[in-house]
């Protein structure tokens, strides 16, 4: 029997290994998150995503992209 894609990750993340890495995986966000820079990086990214969804053009071109996705 073949097993997906997603039934091997989450049995990989089942395992000893698995919770380890994500173990690991959970302290570092949680470092990064209480990292001055991280944080002054993710607010101008903020800062950049407002700032082009405000435009009137990127609107329309999220609202044609959508469009098509909504097709298939």
């Amino acid at each position: 029997m073949a097993t997906s894609l997603l039934d091997r990750i989450l049995q990989f993340f089942r395992s000893p290994r698995g919770k380890k890495l994500a173990a690991n995986a959970q302290t570092r966000a949680q470092q990064l998150a209480k990292d001055p820079r991280t944080q002054q990086a993710v607010k101008k990214a903020q800062d950049r995503l407002q700032t082009a969804a405000s435009d009137p053009r990127t609107q329309a071109k999220i609202r044609s992209f959508v469009s098509k996705l909504n097709k298939r």
